[in-house]
């Protein structure tokens, strides 16, 4: 299988590239930076804010990956026009291109959960709910990502086109600043703790079950569409912050909730409902935090 990767070391693309690399699948990278941690037959350095890919070598791909975005890591305050153009109007160009080029293989991109925005309903949302929720949105990023997933619902093609919406996704090499990285090594290093109330509800899925979902719908033929992945565990941050503090024997701190203020707090119950996929391919999440805890 050829698979080209737009994104070079993003916590995504490279797992998807170490992916292809133990299936032995020739893969094209293209980005900024030279990849790392992985292995590559090509790989191609463009600002895709300015540069123009080579649409007609990436056509000879089977899958083609977007991995690239802006605007999910709140700690970096990624400027607005990048944010826009990196999460819509770069793939929007890119799909329009392939459609002009005659692309025959699987083009894919990435919604998030967050495009529910902030609502206080708990229950499971299913794909239509996400494109036609109206709950306010905390930021740029969440306003994009659905700019992106209205396009992709609305937009005819003759190749094959799959949008994923995305819980959070957690692995052993993500951001050490995120939730559970960050907990772990202030437990191992005795640093204090701080979180936000801790009542938010985000689902939860390992980083390696995405590149495999990716390959079981190529090979099952999956039909363009938007589709959730549903992940393993559905928690509030704090079931997740005891849950880590139970693996290590310690008991949670006293005080170390609501001493935080995040922008996505508003979001109260994000949780994606993975039915539709589960029917077509027969994908469902297996793995738990606890079963990778000891990869940190």
């Amino acid at each position: 299988m050829n698979v080209t990767i737009l994104g070079t070391n993003g916590f995504l693309s490279r797992a998807i590239a170490i992916y292809c690399n133990k299936k032995g699948y020739f893969i094209d990278m293209y980005g900024l930076n030279e990849p790392k941690g992985h292995r590559y037959h090509q790989f191609h350095r463009i600002d895709l804010m300015k540069d123009e890919l080579p649409y007609h070598e990436i056509i000879q791909s089977d899958i083609i990956v977007y991995a690239i975005g802006a605007g999910i890591q709140s700690n970096l305050k990624e400027e607005n026009g990048l944010i826009y153009n990196l999460n819509v109007t770069v793939p929007v160009k890119i799909c329009n291109e392939l459609k002009k080029h005659c692309f025959k293989g699987v083009f894919i991109t990435f919604g998030s959960v967050f495009e529910i925005g902030e609502t206080k309903e708990e229950h499971f949302f299913t794909e239509h709910e996400i494109l036609t929720s109206t709950s306010p949105s905390p930021n740029d990023y969440t306003t994009s990502k659905r700019m992106l997933s209205r396009f992709v619902d609305s937009s005819k093609h003759e190749f094959t086109y799959w949008h994923f919406f995305l819980p959070t996704i957690y692995g052993e090499s993500e951001n050490p600043l995120r939730l559970i990285p960050y907990t772990i090594h202030a437990i191992q290093n005795n640093v204090p703790l701080h979180f936000t109330s801790g009542d938010q509800t985000r689902q939860y899925i390992y980083v390696e079950e995405i590149p495999q979902l990716i390959d079981v719908a190529y090979c099952k033929k999956l039909p363009s569409g938007l589709y959730n992945i549903q992940g393993k565990e559905t928690l509030t941050v704090r079931e997740i912050v005891t849950l880590i503090h139970d693996h290590f024997n310690i008991k949670v701190p006293e005080n170390c909730f609501g001493t935080v203020k995040r922008d996505d707090t508003g979001m109260k119950f994000l949780a994606l409902d993975g039915i539709k996929l589960e029917k077509v391919i027969g994908f469902k999440a297996s793995i738990c935090l606890l079963d990778v805890i000891n990869r940190y």
